[in-house]
């Protein structure tokens, strides 16, 4: 369903959907503290982190939630496998990234996450373009 959901830049219910599942995703693996960062006129970005009151971060993984496609993309252009091979709208940039620092960070055991001092965070900006100075850091 993520490559199948138009959200492109500005678009602020596809990327306020796109927010939705990932943190849902987080949400299923338990033990992440999701906070929902207002990016003003891009829409919601997303703060993930394992210990937010560390007082370092070691690892940060960042991505955005928008597409630079048009509106109704998703519907003429869904996503579709042919072999090896997936294809859609932000397929390859950057829903595919989203789900590989999901995949990453799914694989990595929970005991070890949360015995670390230090903090690891992944952070989902609304749009990879517009700078607000509210987005996640």
């Amino acid at each position: 369903p993520l490559i199948n959901l138009d959200c492109g830049s500005l678009h602020q219910p596809g990327i306020t959907a796109v927010a939705d599942l990932m943190a849902a995703k987080y949400e299923a693996m338990g033990g992440w503290h999701i906070k929902r960062v207002d990016c003003g006129v891009a829409g919601v970005g997303l703060e993930i982190r394992n210990q937010p009151d560390a007082e370092q971060i070691d690892v940060m993984l960042i991505g955005h939630m928008d597409t630079v496609f048009p509106l109704g993309t998703a519907a003429a252009r869904p996503l579709s496998v042919d072999g090896e091979r997936a294809y859609g709208p932000g397929v390859s940039d950057m829903k595919s990234g989203l789900l590989n620092i999901v995949h990453a960070l799914r694989a990595l055991p929970r005991e070890v996450r949360d015995s670390l001092e230090s903090e690891l965070v992944a952070t989902f900006r609304a749009d990879e373009l517009i700078d607000t100075g509210r987005a996640a850091r």
